[in-house]
Parts: structure tokens; sequence; C-alpha cells
């Protein structure tokens, strides 16, 4: 089975297993973990700074030791981000035991990086040096304790101490599952960063995931797809539709290519692994509704998004969240008719018609920390149970030739 994560040793000397990142940089004395190799940065657009700042949060990263002890202390210095006037969420530091919660902290923000709302320019202002979150009641008894960043802040690793010896995890032999997708899948607002719905998910399956959800950019970009290609991983899953939509970066002629494209990079590595094309939850009130996207403020402050674009775009080919989800299923039709591993889930399974009333959106479109959870039992249900898509007990060892260097793709 592909295995996941490597063991490091941060600045303070203390070696730990580091999972759900594909890559490391040195940040003026620490160590941060980064959701997209750095060899691929120089991929992105001019106007940068948004697609970086998503890339380096650290959803689904997290630290694995063995130790007896109570209380462990994590040095680290944690960056909040800011988008233009909007400022970003700060989540929790959270210790897990077999998939448990045993014990969580808030992180600090000792520094602040404000985007500018096109992406040119990042602004950081630093507020103190570092934190160090306390995290108390553990077990006291030889275990393994995971620590899950926060999903929505950037983390650089200085230390992790406790009242007994601290040794890196094992590595485990779980299946690796590598997902990409939207904001929906980055899960910002779901401070306890357990509850984003691929790490909730994994948890309920026994999987080892590696989420690369970014916010805002799920755009279909051939640099996701070639870091995914290098990836090892046992299970691939994307979900596509509400960026391409709200950006109107794609449309009816250019979308089904583009997730063609995407797949055929991804399968030089992984002719094999299974993939999961996903389409979005529903977007109540923007399923019919070309983009672009806007986010409207209420009297009371209330945000509310949707899609506002001219309905008589639709005759020239403007793409809406409901085709885009006829044409990923019209995608894993002809690669699975071609023998490719590949399978189809309608978002609406996640989030539909039915559950506007009990579980409504907060702002339209993205859920809140406890829907996110929801959407994870539901995903591992309809995907990784004996009925399901992708039976857990079938996955199986993925084999991967050796990378090629950049320089020559």
């Amino acid at each position: 089975m592909s295995a996941s994560g490597q063991v490091v040793t941060l600045p303070d000397g203390t070696a730990v297993l580091l999972s759900g990142h594909l890559d490391l940089m040195q940040n003026d004395g620490a160590l941060r973990p980064v959701r997209l190799p750095r060899s691929l940065w120089d991929r992105f657009p001019p106007e940068a700074e948004s697609v970086r700042s998503v890339t380096v949060q650290a959803s689904g990263v997290r630290l694995a030791v063995t130790t007896a002890a109570s209380t462990l202390t994590l040095h680290a210095r944690f960056t909040r981000f800011d988008y233009g006037d909007r400022t970003g969420p700060v989540g929790e530091v959270v210790a897990t035991v077999d998939g448990q919660l045993v014990a969580t902290a808030q992180a600090g923000v000792d520094q602040i990086e404000r985007i500018a709302p096109d992406g040119s320019t990042a602004l950081p202002t630093r507020a103190r040096d570092s934190s160090r979150v306390l995290l108390s009641g553990l077990p006291g008894r030889t275990v393994t304790v995971t620590i899950w960043l926060p999903t929505a802040m950037a983390v650089d690793l200085l230390g992790l101490s406790g009242d007994a010896p601290v040794l890196p995890a094992e590595l485990t032999d779980s299946p690796v599952w590598v997902h990409h997708g939207s904001s929906i899948s980055h899960c910002a607002d779901a401070h306890d960063p357990t509850w984003s719905w691929p790490v909730t998910a994994a948890l309920d399956a026994g999987l080892d995931p590696i989420n690369l959800g970014f916010s805002g950019h799920a755009m279909v970009d051939g640099f996701v797809a070639q870091a995914i290609r290098d990836t090892p991983a046992d299970l691939i899953s994307l979900s596509f539709g509400v960026n391409p939509v709200g950006a109107r970066s794609l449309d009816r002629r250019t979308f089904v290519p583009a997730v063609h494209a995407f797949l055929d990079t991804v399968r030089e590595r992984h002719p094999h692994t299974p993939v999961l094309l996903i389409s979005s939850i529903l977007w109540r009130g923007s399923e019919d509704v070309p983009g672009p996207s806007r986010a409207d403020i209420g009297a009371d402050g209330s945000v509310r998004v949707r899609t506002c674009g001219d309905p008589a775009d639709l005759a020239t080919g403007a793409l809406t969240l409901a085709t885009s989800r006829e044409h990923l299923a019209h995608v894993a039709r002809v690669r699975a008719t071609r023998g490719e591993p590949t399978h189809y889930l309608d978002g609406r399974l996640l989030y539909g018609a039915e559950d506007v009333d009990v579980h409504p959106l907060p702002d339209g479109l993205h859920p809140d920390g406890p829907l996110y959870r929801e959407i994870g039992h539901r995903f591992a249900r309809l995907v990784f149970a004996d009925d399901g898509l992708l039976p857990r007990r079938t996955l199986t060892r993925s084999t991967m030739p050796p990378a090629r260097p950049l320089e020559s793709r």
C-alpha cells in the first residue's frame, strides 16, 4: 500500500511523522508544510498570491508521535490570511488518539497576511514571533497521538515537547486518499480540523488523507494534475464545478476537454488507481445561473454568495453548475467505457434539496463546521461502505514508476 508522510526533525530537534503535505519549506527558522510542491509554483498566474496563500494553508496536515505524555506543547508560528477587507478564520489545533478527540486548543495569531482582492500582492504583518499551544488531558500511556493543524492557517513548525519522551510515529499501512476540490473541500470554516469533510470521511473509513482542497482555486489546473500524478495514492477524488462556474473560467465548450486533459496527466502514473469525479453540492438559487459569482452583504452583516451572470449568456455557451454535473458524469462514462477505473458521484447526495431547511448554508454556498462533518459521514457511507461506490475493502496497493525530473516534462 502507498505510504503517506515523512519523518522530519523540527528546529528544536524533535522528530515527528508529518503527513498531509506535498512539500516542506524553510521559513524564518521554521519548517512550513505546504500542499503543493514549490517546484510547480512558477506555473501560477502572475497575480499568484491568492493561489499561493491557499496552498500553504494546512487543511488536513498533521503530525504524529508516539508518547506516554499527558501534555504536549506545540511551538509554532501561525499565520492568518485576510482577503481584502474580510478577516480570515482562526482555527484550532486538535489531538486525536485512534481517531478520537483527546485535546483541543485555539491556535495563536502570530502573523497576518493581507491578500489583495486581485491576488497581486500579500502584505505580511508580524504580531509576535510564535505561540506555544498546550494540548493537555492526553492518555498518559504509550499511544500514537496525531496533532491536526488549522485548516485555514499556515503553520511554521518550531518544536514539540511533552512531559514524557516524544518519538515519531510509524508509517501506517492505510490506503492513501488524495482529494482535490474547492473551498467546500478546503473547509476553512471547520474550526476543528477533523471536522473538514475529507478528514471526517477518512477517519470513518480508516484512510490516510491528503486534502488538496484549495479555496477558490479548483480550476482544473494542469499544475495540480501534475502534483497528483507524482503523489503515491490508492484513491484519487476530484471535485470540479463551483470555481469554474463562479469565475467564468471555463464554458460548455472547454470544461469537458479540460477535465479530460487533467485526467490524462494524472493517469500517466496512476493508470489503475480508482478516480472518483464529484460534482458540486447544491447551490440553491445559483444552479442554472451562469457566473460570475458575488457576495452580497446584508444590513445585518450577513453574507450571501450567488452567481449573478446574464442568463442570455447561456445561448453563447456559458457554463452553469447544473450543466457541470452533466458534463462530469459524461467524462466518467467515457473514461469507464475505455476501461479506466473512473467513477462519478453526484454532489447533491452529499447536500441536496432535502437538506436546505434542515441544514441551511450560512452564506448560501459554504457549509458550517457541523455540516462539513455530516457531509464527511455521508461521503464515507456512499463511497467506502461495503455497498458503496469504492468499498474500503477493495482498495489495493498502488504502484508508481519513478517520477521524471520536472525539467523533462
